[in-house]
């Protein structure tokens, strides 16, 4: 398919710009069927065919590719003429009188072989850096597809015919993603094993999942395949919101004709829980977990994120997280320029509108307002959460769980050493803590007590069979809450700022609290 896409484009514009991964240059090559080639480390023009130089070429870099490309047209004979190196030598030339003649000599070439019809030029371009503006209406680029499910499971078979129909399957989804030279590469980072029925119980399956980890690490994305979290308080709206997600995923919704999800956006201070609810609502969906960082697209540039984005779709189903999202579209520091920041934009808001594949969109910032307003607006994300601190309710669920894993005590309110007044006295001294903040109180209590029992028991408490009990009172819970200094009371200001300004654009992602635990409603005249 792809070759007939080449040849088509080729016919109607004859001059070609091919993007690739570098790994995928020799298999591009054989499926271009040039004659002749051209790159900086040859001597000159070679023929594929036989190796040898037809022209020599000498120079600096840019008067070699300059040379090069006024031989197209000087060369008597068909055939076509394949350009590396070419868009490397245009970017790093930027918005100098050396790249304005490259592209020059570009420009003339193209027109002159439209006039031919025994001639083409394809531009081979393995960073993936792409063409200039200027340039893609003559030039159009072609980006080397990743291979669909029907042709990964081709290739399995290729590679090992005696795996099953059920084994085919489930590596298809392993190796979903990777290029079809990543894949062999995999498969040759595996010894067969004896027993080709028992291939995918042993650990090869394992080193190809591995594999594809390794390769998405070095493209910039970090790939959990199976996030594991425990259970988690509060946020009872995003809880169910997660359940309705999966029921729009199933097949039975495009029996009905629902689209698939695109996505949430969740703002809130720091410290509240935006990222664990990515990494939950994975685990809730059974989708692996892709998250893109900042620096790396804004380092990468607009047409990096294109490659990431289409790595990403291959991957589907999947759950893809942005941190820390408004920091994609923040100015270059140095220079105050934005203009690849409105790329970035441009792209992400193109995908986030037009995407069909069951790829889940998570993003997540502290403060609405950062963003451009063509983020927040409807069809790019299905939900806009404002995960704010946890309201009585919820601390007290979030103390429960993370003090029952040192003390069994708090797995239940039967058993839980806390009474009806102390846990007022404890939630009225954690108001405006994040969840994260409730962790550190608890884990600090904990090591008090577990600091107190070493210094009770002395050495010997390394070698006892029977441990004595963690036991967590309202006391050292206190007293773990008195040393932490909240985020709440460091920056009362910006943290305020930060909820007022998501309080009409998003939705509470906790429902009301009603609970025996609410503090009582009073007026400005304290009623």
């Amino acid at each position: 398919m792809f070759t007939f896409t080449i040849q088509r484009h080729l016919k109607i514009h004859k001059a070609l710009a091919v993007s690739l991964p570098l790994i995928e240059r020799t298999n591009v090559i054989k499926t271009l069927g040039g004659e002749y080639f051209w790159n900086l480390t040859t001597p000159g023009i070679i023929q594929l065919e036989s190796r040898k130089t037809i022209q020599e070429i000498t120079g600096k870099p840019l008067e070699r590719a300059a040379s090069a490309i006024a031989f197209i047209c000087d060369y008597p004979k068909p055939g076509t003429f394949i350009l590396e190196n070419l868009p490397e030598l245009i970017a790093r030339t930027a918005d100098s009188p050396e790249q304005e003649e490259l592209i020059a000599y570009l420009v003339d070439t193209a027109c002159t072989l439209l006039n031919q019809d025994d001639k083409f030029m394809v531009i081979l371009d393995i960073h993936e850096i792409g063409l200039p503006e200027t340039l893609r209406s003559l030039i159009p680029s072609l980006t080397y597809p990743l291979p669909d499910g029907s042709e990964i499971s081709h290739l399995i078979s290729s590679l090992n015919p005696s795996l099953s129909t059920t084994t085919i399957a489930q590596l298809e989804l392993t190796l979903a993603g990777l290029t079809v030279e990543e894949i062999k590469t995999g498969f040759r980072r595996i010894t067969q094993t004896d027993d080709p029925a028992g291939w995918l119980s042993g650990v090869e399956a394992t080193i190809l999942l591995d594999y594809k980890i390794e390769r998405l690490k070095a493209l910039g994305l970090d790939f959990i395949p199976k996030p594991t979290i425990g259970e988690f308080g509060g946020l009872d709206r995003i809880k169910t919101s997660i359940e309705q997600v999966r029921v729009e995923f199933m097949e039975v919704a495009r029996r009905y004709q629902i689209p698939y999800p695109k996505g949430w956006l969740l703002a809130g201070v720091p410290g509240t829980g935006k990222t664990f609810c990515s990494q939950i609502c994975a685990a809730k969906l059974g989708f692996p977990l892709i998250s893109v960082g900042a620096d790396v697209v804004k380092g990468g540039g607009a047409a990096f994120l294109k490659r990431l984005l289409t790595r990403i779709e291959a991957c589907s189903p999947c759950v893809c997280f942005f941190d820390e999202f408004d920091k994609f579209f923040a100015a270059d520091s140095a220079s105050g320029e934005d203009k690849q920041s409105k790329q970035i934009l441009g792209i992400l808001l193109t995908w986030l509108q037009e995407k069909r594949s069951p790829t889940f969109v998570i993003a997540t910032l502290n403060r609405l307002d950062a963003l451009p307003p063509e983020l927040t607006r409807a069809g790019r994300f299905d939900k806009i959460f404002y995960v704010g601190f946890p309201q009585s309710n919820e601390r007290k669920e979030i103390f429960q769980l993370h003090a029952s894993r040192f003390d069994p005590r708090f797995q239940s309110d039967e058993t839980c050493p806390l009474t009806y007044s102390d846990w007022m006295i404890l939630l009225g001294k954690t108001q405006n803590c994040t969840g994260a903040e409730i962790r550190a109180i608890v884990e600090g209590a904990a090591r008090e007590v577990f600091h107190r029992l070493d210094q009770d028991i002395g050495s010997e408490l390394e070698y006892h069979d029977s441990l004595p009990p963690i036991e967590l009172s309202l006391e050292q819970l206190l007293h773990s809450r008195s040393e932490i200094t909240s985020l709440f009371s460091r920056d009362p200001e910006r943290v305020l700022a930060m909820e007022n300004r998501a309080k009409y654009v998003a939705v509470e992602a906790s429902s009301p609290d009603t609970s025996s635990f609410a503090p009582p409603l009073t007026s400005y005249w304290g009623d």
